[in-house]
């Protein structure tokens, strides 16, 4: 899976990064372009692709549904900044709080000491490293219980589901069901939840 996907992204598409402190992080200023704090550098990746986009939004839209009637926790999406417990702050295109962690950060600005079970990643020309190799090692590290890797071009789904420390991959096509494990009872066809 990661070599051929780190095929796709050409040097040229990939994010702009420098070395800083977390306090130079923090000192930005306030923007809507995704912006991330990961192993002591600032990432700007270059914005999405069309059908990033749009998979984005059916996703959002899908999972979000399955979780209000389900009564169990919210779903968001980026730019919202996520500071793991090692200190790096990432904005994931999609992840989910149970109810209780929603309640503490329902009036924040960003969501802080509490990791998301779930988070989806959707790769775009210039993100395919960042996601499925720095931010899956990230993610692993900090319990991450089940991580979504989407390809749209390939129209799969990397699902990884953390075994103890280790994730288990199990990768699906259009045409597969996918059924999620954070999120019980979720099932849906692969194409169908990527909008195409």
């Amino acid at each position: 899976m990661t070599t051929e996907l780190l095929q796709q992204e050409a040097p040229a598409q990939r994010p702009s990064r420098w070395r800083a402190s977390i306090e130079e992080f923090w000192q930005l200023p306030e923007s809507n372009l995704p912006t991330e704090y990961v192993n002591g550098e600032i990432i700007m990746p270059p914005s999405p692709t069309v059908p990033h986009q749009s998979s984005l939004g059916n996703m959002y839209f899908v999972i979000r549904h399955f979780v209000r009637q389900a009564g169990i926790g919210e779903c968001y999406f980026s730019p919202l900044d996520v500071v793991l417990p090692t200190g790096d702050v990432v904005q994931p295109d999609i992840f989910f709080l149970n109810n209780a962690q929603a309640a503490q950060v329902k009036t924040e600005k960003r969501v802080r000491g509490i990791v998301p079970a779930f988070v989806v990643e959707i790769l775009s020309p210039g993100s395919v490293t960042h996601d499925a190799i720095t931010k899956r090692a990230l993610y692993e590290r900090n319990g991450v219980r089940e991580y979504w890797i989407v390809d749209t071009k390939r129209r799969t789904i990397a699902q990884l589901v953390l075994d103890q420390k280790h994730y288990a991959l199990t990768e699906l096509t259009a045409g597969d069901q996918i059924t999620g494990v954070v999120l019980e009872g979720f099932t849906i066809n692969v194409g169908e939840l990527l909008g195409v």
